[in-house]
């Protein structure tokens, strides 16, 4: 959902692809530390290495948001729908974070750890209550979902721009009057 909201707000308030993804990858950081410590200092919920929590959910913030902005600014509004119902009406319920992605029925708990809120909660299942062991997996599709996040961004930014029309040249002259 951070990711998402993240995504939502520097598409609408945020113009140029570097402050884009500066923005995302800041608000990646600011919302992994902010919410690691109310789930492991606060509510309790949480054990293990406060960094490595706060990393597991920073980069899952920052690859659905990037995913997202990526997706945006290459298919504009159309982009940012197609992004966020993957990840909030496919990813989030076949992340299995609820229980586990082996509860799900055939195919779907394993799409489901394909997508950023299936990584992502087992990323922060592995570094708050294992250790980190079995975060491999979910690290590599977190860090490809961020990857191609970014590429998409930048893919659009070199797209050539339509030049933008003279006005002096397309404003309507009176009928009988000679432009010049």
């Amino acid at each position: 959902m951070g990711g998402l909201l993240t995504a939502l707000l520097l598409a609408r308030l945020v113009s140029g692809t570097t402050r884009r993804v500066i923005g995302a990858l800041a608000f990646a950081v600011t919302g992994g530390l902010a919410v690691a410590a109310i789930l492991q200092f606060w509510l309790g919920s949480l054990t293990g290495s406060y960094w490595a929590n706060t990393g597991a959910v920073a980069l899952t913030v920052a690859a659905t948001s990037l995913s997202i902005l990526g997706l945006e600014s290459l298919l504009g509004y159309a982009g940012l729908g197609l992004g966020a119902a993957t990840m909030m009406l496919i990813g989030n319920p076949l992340s299995g974070t609820g229980t586990a992605p082996e509860m799900l029925p055939g195919w779907s708990g394993t799409l489901g750890q394909l997508l950023p809120p299936g990584a992502g909660g087992r990323l922060l299942r592995s570094t708050a209550f294992f250790d980190g062991h079995g975060a491999t997996h979910s690290i590599i599709v977190l860090t490809t979902w961020l990857t191609l996040g970014v590429l998409l961004c930048l893919a659009s930014s070199l797209r050539p721009r339509r030049p933008v029309a003279d006005l002096r040249t397309t404003t309507p002259q009176p009928a009988g009057q000679a432009t010049g």
